[in-house]
């Protein structure tokens, strides 16, 4: 009998797995009907003038063929809601402070954040102040969105499913909101400031923040004069408040490559131009690959889901792409709140009332919270942005952020819709006069042989100091009093030199006098750049520049290697995992391969050195200062080693020893993930780039599998970047690099290459979602000529 009723049991539990599975299977089947159509005619569009042709290749990229510009927004709109429906919603929430209606609670500090700086709000009267004809592609493009929305038959997208949620139609606010969180992801300087404050009241001195934030450049003034030194006194508690309530999804990521060089020095004799911009990584990638043409207008390039006009690419005319200034663009100013009055804070001319906002959230389908924003005459106050920041706010001062992306005059989605109809360098450069935000080192060259970068944005000038640290709001001193002039920011225009370059690293503006900041990235990647350029001679082509920004050479690790090296010859290693690494090393030629051990014992032995000397000093600037900074490092190294000595030890220990107690660290962590064989290690087993999807990349057993991930060569501090900083299980992920990048051939711009991550689809279950993956990791390009190569589907809107 026991026997009998164990099958019985047995034969239940496999039909009930076998249940589930065909559930399983048939609730899979259903969802891949939220997969577009891409082949056969869609008639009855009444807002279209004449038939629109979308064609795809076999790759998924697109060819819009339309009779007018509103014709081919309108298709654009279309596509992108066919495509990236579920990112494009994020994008829009996000930027409105309307996420926790959708994902909950969880979110309702993003919604917070953004209600407070109101960018939806600004972004929507960005509208009205666009020309007409501008809003007529902007209005066609959310027309093309809701038709696809009406018209699209099956289930929506897995995530919407998921959430049972719907979208809402969009609504040209919708797209104009992107490019104000995108300036707020690039401008990043006033997180650094409260940083700088925080260490300040964790007990470090100002000569102590001089070498923290040192920099290899030697012609800076002092980091901390007795102007910057004279922030109002705030907690130490009170400032990782601050930071604490920034929501990751729009923290500061900032990085990129572009270089231009003349038509003199390629084989071609028109200029190329190189362009890799560096963002965080997420599934699905933030570009979207298309060919927009009609009788009149070409649009080729990067275009991101939610807006019409192209952002990296070409016209046919003339050719453009984006690096980050990292400039000081930002100022956190600490508000004295009137000791007779909560309701008023001071001025130099007296107190005055704060401005107030009412916020009421919505969270999830039911439930709403309040939300008080409040205002002063620099900016939003950040404080009130969480409650933890809201209990640590006891010292009767708040916190405000000036910033030129608040700015209700903002013109920068007019100045993007202008760079793509400007048929040569003038008009082209009319156009940056109305790039506002963020501050861009934005390099173009056209046809007729002209190159040239400005560093197009708004830049602050203050009536006293700079942005360093938090500024006194009472006083009025380091208020700002204007932008500087469109002539004084750093540019140039068809140089004698006949290349332009830059990635992150420094640049000086037409006005020597203009302050431009200090936290530049270190000049490694912009030195590799001009010394392969110079290397190539006077016939560089297109594969030239391809293979430069692959380039993987560490020119971080061929100055530190040496010495470390040096610091454990004569050593008497015992450890034989210590001395296998060791070797490693010393025959090493500083490439960041991914085959290679090197490179993954050179970034750990370089991580636990950063932690070793750091951790143990006031505030814990190992966990503010989150990456390894080559200024700072070789500071201490070379002359200011007491920060090696361990302050837990009765000792004085030197950083020699620092070094070899760091590979000590290092090879120990190695050897527990990855074996004692250090042979066998290898740099892509740890930097591995992680696209994770931000909703469905959470969920247990399926969140990996919806994770697209490639070994991946480079570093921080390389051309091909690759930026790593992972949790603390998985440290050396890559998390940051080049998820687009293209060469611009101004002989045949239609020659021109084209590499991106992942794939068109935002959808995991469409096979295009990954389909540019491996090509992409492979460093293999593509061009987006007149026509696909092999058209594999073609959809035809008509009127």
């Amino acid at each position: 009998m026991t026997s009998r009723l164990a099958r019985r049991a047995a034969i239940g539990a496999v039909l009930v797995v076998l249940g589930l599975n065909v559930l399983a299977a048939l609730g899979l089947l259903w969802l891949r009907g939220s997969l577009p159509t891409l082949d056969g005619e869609v008639p009855g569009l009444a807002a279209l003038t004449a038939p629109v042709t979308i064609d795809r290749d076999a790759r998924g990229v697109v060819w819009i063929d339309a009779a007018t510009t509103v014709d081919a927004a309108y298709a654009l709109g279309w596509v992108h809601a066919q495509d990236r429906l579920w990112q494009m919603e994020m994008i829009r929430r996000i930027g409105a402070g309307r996420l926790s209606e959708v994902v909950g609670e969880k979110a309702l500090g993003i919604d917070r954040f953004m209600r407070t700086l109101g960018l939806y709000r600004l972004a929507a009267g960005n509208y009205a102040r666009l020309p007409v004809a501008a809003r007529a592609e902007i209005d066609a493009y959310a027309a093309g969105v809701n038709a696809q929305l009406e018209r699209r038959s099956g289930p929506l997208p897995p995530e919407f499913v998921l959430l049972g949620h719907a979208p809402e139609p969009w609504r040209p606010a919708d797209s104009l909101v992107w490019g104000r969180l995108m300036a707020l992801q690039l401008s990043g300087n006033w997180a650094a400031e409260a940083t700088r404050a925080r260490l300040l009241a964790a007990g470090l001195t100002a000569a102590d923040l001089e070498t923290l934030y040192a920099r290899l450049d030697t012609d800076d003034p002092p980091l901390i004069t007795a102007d910057r030194a004279a922030t109002p006194s705030i907690t130490t508690e009170r400032w990782s408040a601050l930071l604490t309530a920034v929501p990751p999804v729009v923290a500061p990521r900032l990085a990129s490559n572009a270089w231009v060089v003349s038509g003199s020095r390629t084989a071609t004799g028109k200029p190329i131009l190189a362009g890799d911009p560096h963002l965080g990584f997420s599934f699905p990638s933030l570009w979207h690959l298309a060919r927009v043409k009609t009788p009149d207008s070409l649009r080729v390039g990067a275009f991101v889901p939610g807006v019409p006009f192209l952002v990296l690419g070409h016209n046919g005319h003339l050719a453009w792409s984006l690096t980050t200034t990292t400039s000081d663009t930002h100022d956190l100013f600490v508000e004295t709140v009137d000791p007779t009055s909560p309701e008023r804070y001071l001025t130099p001319e007296g107190a005055r009332p704060f401005m107030t906002r009412r916020e009421i959230i919505g969270v999830g389908d039911d439930e709403t919270v309040a939300h008080q924003v409040r205002w002063t005459r620099h900016g939003p106050v950040l404080s009130d942005v969480s409650d933890d920041a809201k209990a640590a706010a006891t010292e009767g001062t708040v916190l405000a952020l000036a910033s030129p992306i608040l700015a209700e005059d903002d013109g920068t989605a007019e100045a993007l819709w202008r760079m793509a109809r400007a048929t040569g360098a003038d008009a082209f450069l009319d156009a940056l006069r109305l790039f506002h935000a963020p501050h861009q080192n934005v390099f173009f060259a056209d046809s007729t042989g002209r190159f040239g970068m400005i560093s197009a944005g708004r830049v602050p000038i203050r009536r006293a100091g700079d942005g360093w640290l938090p500024a006194d709001g009472a006083s009025g001193r380091r208020d700002w009093v204007g932008w500087a002039d469109f002539e004084a920011l750093p540019g140039v225009v068809d140089p004698k030199a006949g290349t332009l370059l830059n990635a992150n690293n420094r640049v000086i503006g037409r006005d020597p006098s203009l302050w431009l900041g200090r936290e530049f990235d270190a000049p490694y990647r912009a030195e590799v750049i001009t010394d392969q350029l110079a290397e190539f001679g006077s016939d560089i082509t297109v594969d030239d520049m391809r293979a430069l920004q692959r380039d993987s050479r560490s020119r971080f690790a061929k100055t530190l290697v040496p010495r470390l090296l040096a610091a454990v010859e004569g050593a008497a290693l015992a450890d034989p995992v210590e001395i296998a690494a060791v070797a490693k090393l010393r025959a090493w030629d500083h490439r960041m391969i991914k085959e290679d051990a090197a490179p993954l014992i050179f970034a750990a032995w370089a991580r636990h050195l950063h932690r070793v000397i750091l951790v143990d000093e006031p505030g814990n600037p190992a966990d503010a200062i989150h990456r390894v900074r080559p200024g700072p490092l070789f500071r201490i190294l070379d002359t200011d080693s007491r920060w090696c000595d361990d302050r837990g030890t009765n000792g004085v220990e030197t950083c020699p020893t620092a070094i070899r107690q760091a590979l000590a660290d290092a090879t120990r962590e190695l050897a527990r993930r990855y074996g004692t064989n250090v042979s066998a290690w290898r740099w892509g087993d740890a930097h591995q780039a992680t696209f994770a999807h931000r909703v469905l990349g959470q969920l247990p057993l399926i969140g990996e599998w919806l994770t697209p991930t490639a070994a991946t060569d480079g570093g921080d501090f390389t051309v091909s970047r690759g930026s790593f900083r992972g949790p603390a299980n998985d440290p050396y992920r890559h998390i940051h690099g080049a998820g687009f990048s293209a060469v611009y051939d101004l002989a045949s711009l239609d020659d021109s290459r084209f590499s991106a991550a992942l794939g068109a689809s935002g959808n995991p279950l469409s096979p295009l979602a990954t389909i540019w993956h491996e090509d992409w990791a492979a460093g293999r390009d593509h061009v987006i000529g007149p026509t696909p190569t092999v058209r594999a589907h073609r959809l035809t809107l008509t009127p």
